[in-house]
């Protein structure tokens, strides 16, 4: 986990990048101005800590991680103190999240209501939810 309190820029650069490589082959330009444009999206997703293949899937699929925030509330996980408190640690929840190949099972189980147990099945994110249920500071309040 992070240093609580530390604020990150992770999430919407995340999206941004995503943004950028969509538009990349709209790009029309010099040699010159395309290597550029290649140079600085290198150094983007190097800041950002993104694989090749995590910018592929972010180009590709998008960066929606809207089964998140249901997963938390099942699961009876704060979103708010995670916010808070571990902020870093949600950003890198929310990018595993985005990428996941399982979006239509989870939005099956959250639409049937059974996301508890069954996303322990699929969900990328299942060692870092299981160990937050486990940790008082990240309990939702009833």
């Amino acid at each position: 986990m992070t240093a609580p309190g530390k604020p990150t820029r992770t999430a919407p650069m995340t999206e941004a990048v995503a943004d950028v490589v969509k538009e990349w082959e709209e790009i029309a330009g010099s040699p010159s101005e395309l290597e550029a444009f290649g140079r600085a999206m290198a150094n983007m997703v190097k800041d950002l800590g993104l694989s090749p293949a995590e910018v592929r899937s972010l180009a590709t699929k998008g960066s929606s991680a809207k089964e998140l925030p249901c997963l938390l509330e099942a699961l009876r996980i704060s979103i708010r103190a995670l916010a808070e408190k571990e902020p870093m640690l949600l950003n890198d929840l929310r990018r595993t999240c985005a990428v996941c190949e399982h979006k239509q099972e989870c939005d099956a189980d959250i639409a049937a209501g059974t996301l508890v147990p069954a996303y322990q099945s699929y969900c990328l994110n299942v060692d870092t939810l299981d160990a937050l249920r486990q940790d008082a500071n990240f309990v939702a309040e009833t």
